[in-house]
């Protein structure tokens, strides 16, 4: 499981590689449209707590996943993946416990910076590089523009009433990870404390 971990840190910060200029898609008055839509339903939601599951190279992961927005998360894997990932303005922790390993990353050098801004806006700083709309669901493809290093992110929302579900990261490399929120509430009161990035180390709760 530690190399599971250890890809869900290679996501998370930017790796230096070659990668080609990332071309937006065109879209249709109907899917911009949804783009509206799904800005309004981002700029609305508040905070979440959900169950997860991550696909990554083949290995599975469960965990707990709060969100806080604008600005923080927390990711919790159970056993055996000694991974804690917590984002609270400007900076991400990696913190596996096994190790006793504390690693520091600016959000904005992650693809979570898609969805802690103080504003979701995809005609701001962002590029759309997929649009796909089926019965039930829609799928919209991101990367930061002039930062496509930072990795492909693509968000899939349940249509009809418009939910989130879903994300997917692709790093520069091509490594694919995948979670899907299972049961999630939206709109409840979080504890700022569980937010904090002080070294864990020094806090073991």
């Amino acid at each position: 499981m530690r190399v599971l971990a250890a890809a869900v840190l290679a996501v998370l910060i930017t790796i230096s590689a070659s990668v080609a200029q990332a071309q937006s898609t065109a879209l249709s008055p109907e899917d911009v449209a949804d783009i509206e839509r799904i800005e309004n339903y981002l700029n609305t939601l508040t905070t979440m707590d959900s169950r997860f599951v991550q696909l990554s190279g083949g290995a599975i992961a469960q965990g707990r996943i709060r969100l806080s927005r604008p600005g923080r998360i927390r990711i919790d894997y159970e056993p055996p993946t000694p991974v804690r990932i917590v984002a609270s303005g400007r900076f991400m922790l990696y913190y596996d416990s096994d190790l006793e390993q504390v690693s520091y990353v600016p959000v904005s050098r992650t693809p979570a910076y898609f969805l802690l801004r103080d504003r979701v806006d995809l005609s701001e700083g962002v590029t759309i590089t997929g649009f796909e709309r089926a019965a039930s669901t829609i799928r919209v493809s991101a990367v930061q523009k002039d930062k496509a290093e930072n990795g492909t992110l693509t968000v899939v929302f349940e249509d009809n009433p418009l939910r989130l579900v879903k994300w997917e990261v692709i790093d520069p490399q091509g490594q694919q990870v995948d979670v899907a929120l299972m049961d999630p509430v939206f709109g409840i009161d979080l504890d700022n404390d569980l937010f904090s990035t002080a070294d864990p180390r020094n806090f073991p709760n």
